[in-house]
This record gives C-alpha cells, structure tokens and sequence, in this order.
C-alpha cells in the first residue's frame, strides 16, 4: 500500500522553512541597519564628545606653506569644535577650508581661496540662488542659498576670496567673519 498524495509529507515543510530562514535574515539585517540609526522628531543630534577635533592653527600653518595667498586661522571660542580642515584645488586656483560645529551642534565652513568667486561657489554648492549682500565683520559679502538650503557669503579681502557657508544661523556666520577679520595672516613657511 502507498502513501495518500496530498497529505502533510515533507515536501510543503522545505518551502516553509526556507522561507522563514528567508524573513529571519530580513529582520536581522534590517535590525542591524537600524541599531546605527536613530529617530530625531526635531533634527539630527551631535554628539559633541565624539567629535574629531583639529588644531586651526597648525592647519592654517600647514596650509600657508601650500598655498599662493595669506591664510588666517581664526581663534573661536571654546564652545566652538574645529573639526575639519583640508586644501584643495578649485577652477585655477586652491581653497584652504576650516570647518567648526557651532554651539548648537550646526555646522559653518571657511573658505579662503584664490579662485574666482564662480568657481569657488560652484565647488562648494554647484548652482546656488543669487541673494542680496549683507555687512559682517567690516566687509559686503554677497550671499546665496544653495540647493540644501544651506546659506553661502562670498568676499574678498585684501585680495582673498572669503566664503562662509554651513547651517549656522546668520549670527554664527558673523561671529566667524568678525573673528577672521580680526585674525593676524599666518606667516608662509
């Protein structure tokens, strides 16, 4: 005598075990995903301790033996974390840029350049929106508003291109444009 066919055999319990391995990694891989993130209702946090810190002033030493303007290093307060700093290529000319988390956990770069003003706001936000000027630290800057809805304001002194952007608040962006302003050009070499 044969089996019925039809019958609960082994052959319906292979699909149904595949397919609860099958979600099981789903669910941990998406558990996995999740552990690195978290919900923030109002907008992202920082944590401030874990944050790199820099020396702007070794930076912007560094910095002036490389490029061919004077550079600055502006000493912010202590509430300020300096967290980066690179020198790079921009059209024809270089760009020094220093970066600080604000004391409310924003964000605003310097940039100090001798590119031209096109070319250093392209390299910084690609197609930003033209606003009027605005008065901060001595200077006129011409402001944009990038595609991110982060703030840009270009200038020159003393024949460097300054450019301020980031998510701080106009406030922050004035404090760094005040503190630059009145910030001794380092000695090259």
């Amino acid at each position: 005598m044969s089996a019925p066919r039809g019958g609960s055999g082994g052959s319906t319990l292979g699909p149904l075990a595949i397919g609860t391995i099958v979600l099981a990694v789903i669910v941990l891989a998406l558990t996995g995903l999740t552990r690195a993130c978290s919900f923030s209702p109002t907008s992202p946090s920082v944590d401030r301790g874990s944050v790199q810190h820099i020396d702007v002033a070794q930076a912007a030493r560094d910095a002036a033996r490389s490029v061919p303007f004077a550079v600055r290093a502006p000493a912010l307060p202590a509430d300020w974390i300096p967290q980066s700093s690179d020198v790079r290529p921009v059209g024809a000319g270089r760009a020094f840029r220093l970066g600080w988390v604000t004391p409310e956990s924003g964000f605003v770069r310097l940039v100090q350049s001798n590119a031209d003003e096109a070319a250093l706001v392209a390299s910084e936000e690609g197609a930003p929106q033209a606003l009027g000027p605005v008065s901060a630290g001595g200077r006129t800057w011409t402001t944009y508003r990038g595609v991110r809805g982060e703030a840009l304001w270009v200038t020159d002194v003393d024949g460097v291109r300054w450019l301020l952007t980031g998510d701080g608040s106009p406030a922050r962006f004035v404090q760094v444009a005040t503190t630059t302003a009145g910030a001794p050009v380092v000695p090259h070499g």
